[in-house]
């Protein structure tokens, strides 16, 4: 993951379970995105860092924008940068 992180955060994302597949392999092409877990059923457990919450916000945005995603569920949010 950079060095430059300032954000942390984990999501849930859910997708039908015939998608995983594909949708795993576009999270694993993301820069600073790790898959944490997954279920059959269909979710999978991502922890993104980022240098500032626009850029989380982006990376978000993009993960919706796969193919197959139906939600994308903030869980966590840890902003370094925050006083």
């Amino acid at each position: 993951m950079d060095d430059k992180v300032g954000v942390i955060s984990s999501m849930i994302i859910q997708s039908r379970p015939e998608n995983m597949t594909a949708i795993k392999a576009a999270l694993l092409n993301m820069p600073d995105t790790e898959i944490s877990a997954d279920d059959p059923s269909g979710k999978i457990v991502v922890v993104m860092e980022a240098a500032s919450d626009r850029q989380l916000a982006d990376g978000m945005k993009e993960i919706g924008d796969i193919p197959g995603v139906l939600g994308v569920n903030l869980v966590f949010h840890h902003n370094e940068n925050a006083q």
